[in-house]
Formats: C-alpha cells, structure tokens, sequence
C-alpha cells in the first residue's frame, strides 16, 4: 500500500506490537484492508488491532501506548472494563466525543494545559508555548486520574507518552539499519525477509537482557548478526562440501566463510594440465567466441568443453 508521510512510501503493511522499554517484537497482523479485515460489527480497525495484538496479555494490568489511527473511547473503555488494561494515546480533533473548547486555542495562554475528566477517562488539551506549534496537543488516557503537572510544564500524561510511544518506530529503524533484504518482486519473499529481520532483532535483545543481567559483556549489533549468520549457515555449508558435484567456486567460496583450507588452490599455481579427452575438437566453453579456440578436454564433471586456460589441476582427494 501507498503511505505518503512515512519514509518507506510503498510496502506491505504490518500493524505491530512492541515492548516500550526493549523494543522486543510482541506480535504482528498483516494490514488486509478495510473490507478483507474480519472484525465484529461496529468495531473500528483500530479497535480491532489493538484487542488482537493485546489478547495474550489482557487481564495483566498493563498499560497500551498507540497513536491517533488507534485511540478512541470505545477502545479504552473496552479495555478497561474487559480486558484488564490501560490506555494512553494521542486522540485526533474530529472525534465526535471531543468537546469544541478542547480542540480550540483561541483566549488560551501558550504552555497552559486543560483537563477533562469522566470516571473512566482523562482528556488533555496541551497548548505548546513555541510559536511554530498551532495546532492543539490532545491526549486521552484510561491510566492517569489526576491533573498532574511534570518538571518539564507539560501534562504527566504527554510526558508518559513520549516516554513510550517508540517502540514500534525504534524497531522499523532497527530493520532499516541492518537489513538482510534484497530487492525483489515476490512479496512472500519481501515477507519472508522481515522475519528474518524481526528474528534477528529479537534474538539480539534477548542476547543482550541476558547479558547484562549476568554483569557480561555483550556484543554489539553487527559482530552479533555477523556471527549468528555464520551458526546458521555453517552446518548446511559443512554438509554440502564433500558433494561431489559441487562447482569448485562454490567449494573455494564455503572453505572461505567455513576458514578452512582451500582445495585445489595451491595446486592451480603450477599451471594447467591435461583434462579428460573425449578425441574429437570443439570450440572451449570458457574462452570467447571471437579466439576461435579448441580443445578436446572435457571437465569431467559438468562434461563442457574446457581449454588449458580454464582448467586447474587437482589430486583425486581435493576434487
């Protein structure tokens, strides 16, 4: 789908849940659309999202951190009387259970702040004091009950907020940086590597929490990555080594990464010998067409037709 205001304009998009203080990857539901979305009638999407990504840890206590495309008082009052939790979120001017003095700034003093309580719920009206900012700061939060004001002069919900929104921004960054993507058309592969990227992030935090809560060192991300790539593949690369018909690149490649000695390489310094005959000329399949150049040597394992330029000699053991 097409999102002009985030930086990845085009892609598949996913709805995610993350923890606000590691940035662990909780759950994900592919975004289907307004009409392919399965949801109970008079349901938003918001609401439907967010009771999907919360359903294992309702009933705990816990407190959601969302957004304007999230947030509104049926959700909260939803949570809050069926699933045990707490909402805080930014809430957009049109709502209609948002009253007009709230949303205008008109014979308002800049940095002030107003409340609006039920017994459920709190809605913050925050005017910033700078002169760029024009538009009003709305918040509702199922958390707060007090017109608490921070060190900073802002309300004790926003500052809450700041504290905890990130999560899910932080985590796409994270992906951004250090990506294993590559470029293509099939998008179960483009699926296929945000897992793996979401994997390894999460595998990294938990290296890391492990870490620091045994007082050790723990990598940084890149040697991490570097070194959970090489256990991945090394077990796979070690037990296609020995095939016998492995092309040599490929065989010169895998005791590279694996940093094991090379077959074949010491012996290609001597100079080419003969390979298989088959008697009769052809053209060899290596050199251009415009050499014109013959031979009647065959490799003798993908059988083309090589010349004494582009064959190396090998013992029986290293082939």
């Amino acid at each position: 789908m097409y999102i002009p205001n985030k930086p990845a304009k085009y892609g598949i998009k996913l709805v995610l849940a993350n923890d606000s203080h590691s940035k662990y990857l909780l759950a994900g539901i592919p975004y289907l659309g307004k009409l392919a979305t399965q949801r109970q009638d008079g349901q938003s999407l918001g609401q439907y999202f967010t009771k999907e990504l919360t359903k294992q840890y309702h009933h705990t206590n816990r407190n959601v951190t969302t957004d304007n495309w999230f947030t509104s008082v049926p959700l909260m009052i939803d949570l809050l009387e069926n699933c045990g939790m707490t909402l805080v979120g930014t809430v957009k001017a049109n709502k209609k259970e948002i009253r007009h003095m709230m949303r205008v700034k008109e014979n308002r003093t800049p940095g002030t702040t107003a409340f609006l309580f039920t017994k459920e719920l709190t809605l913050v009206s925050f005017l910033p004091d700078k002169a760029s900012k024009k538009k009003v700061v709305l918040l509702m939060s199922s958390m707060h009950t007090q017109p608490s004001i921070g060190p900073t002069h802002k309300p004790e919900v926003i500052e809450f907020y700041n504290k905890t929104k990130g999560g899910v921004d932080t985590f796409d960054q994270m992906c951004a940086h250090y990506s294993c993507g590559r470029k293509t058309k099939r998008w179960p592969l483009c699926v296929f590597y945000g897992m793996i990227n979401a994997g390894v992030i999460n595998s990294y935090i938990i290296h890391k929490e492990n870490a620091m809560k045994r007082d050790d060192t723990y990598l940084q991300r890149r040697p991490y990555m570097q070194a959970l790539a090489l256990a991945l593949i090394k077990p796979w690369a070690e037990q296609r080594l020995p095939a016998s018909n492995l092309s040599r690149q490929l065989r010169i490649l895998i005791c590279t990464v694996l940093d094991i000695p090379s077959p074949g390489t010491l012996a290609s310094e001597e100079g080419p010998v003969a390979a298989e005959s088959s008697g009769a000329f052809v053209r060899c399949a290596d050199c251009p067409s415009g050499s014109d150049r013959k031979t009647r040597h065959r490799c003798h394992v993908c059988r083309r037709p090589v010349c004494p330029r582009h064959y190396y000699p090998a013992c029986t053991d290293c082939m």
